[in-house]
């Protein structure tokens, strides 16, 4: 008869597996907490940076809404300065400006050499046309066959390609602007007409960040309000509704006629 354990022995025997089961689930315990604690830091990560965004966002916003409250002030200057200016005929296409000194009208040479063409070679002088042009309004200049893009694709030794959300058969450029106008994208459209729009902030994420993340700003208020917006304001003028121009009746078409009938 085999002997018979003492109590201690059972009490071992028994004790241990229990020993092993706590500590098992001791450390699975940890192991969820561990988890938890990690997925908590990484929630609260996740909502700085959505607050960081949302705040800088904001920033943005507001400094650009408080930015356009003086847009309709320096448009008006602008243009009754323009209705004191001196045209230049430089060539056959561009027209030099110059115009008086005026608060808050600050104009380098490519913004006035523009400004000076479309005033006087393709809206004819129609103050309100020009005026929608510079609020951002998308330009198609019907039956040109690419010349305002050739021509704004050419005006200046800083014009770059460039990309955009709107459609073009050919490269797209951006001329840069000074303070006022800022920039002023071009393309052709598949009949080969020339598009140009100003724009409020220009893209280029290198060198100007800042004014990239205005243009994105700019690009989501286009989406939800669909309205373009200008260095000077926003137009309801848009790729979709586009303010059409046709060649035939600018000043400029003119000129190319009279030429062409002396020649």
């Amino acid at each position: 008869m085999p002997p018979i354990p003492d109590e201690s022995s059972v009490a071992m025997v028994h004790s241990s597996p229990v020993v092993k089961l706590e500590d098992g689930c001791e450390n699975k315990r940890t192991k969820k907490n561990r988890r938890r604690s990690h997925h908590h830091h990484g929630s609260l990560k996740v909502l700085f940076y959505l607050l960081a965004v949302i705040v800088v966002a904001s920033a943005l916003i507001l400094f650009s809404a408080l930015q356009r409250m003086t847009l309709d002030s320096t448009l008006y200057a602008l243009m009754n300065a323009m209705l004191n200016a001196e045209f230049n005929v430089s060539d056959i296409d561009l027209v030099d400006m110059h115009i008086p000194q005026v608060r808050n009208v600050d104009t380098i040479a490519v913004e006035r050499i523009i400004l000076g063409t479309l005033y006087t070679q393709l809206v004819n002088k129609h103050g309100k046309v020009l005026m929608e042009i510079m609020k951002g309004a998308h330009v198609i200049v019907e039956n040109d066959q690419g010349r305002y893009y050739e021509l704004f694709k050419n005006i200046s030794c800083t014009t770059y390609s460039r990309i955009s959300s709107h459609y073009s058969i050919d490269v797209q450029y951006a001329v840069p602007q000074g303070p006022l106008l800022d920039t002023l994208l071009t393309g052709r459209t598949v009949t080969n007409d020339s598009w140009f729009q100003f724009e409020g902030a220009n893209w280029d994420p290198i060198d100007r960040p800042i004014d990239s993340m205005l243009h994105v700003l700019n690009y989501v208020e286009y989406k939800i309000r669909g309205v373009q917006i200008g260095p000077l304001g926003t137009s309801k003028h848009t790729d979709r509704n586009p303010l059409l121009i046709p060649f035939e009746n600018t000043h400029h078409y003119q000129r190319l006629t009279n030429t062409a009938d002396h020649v």
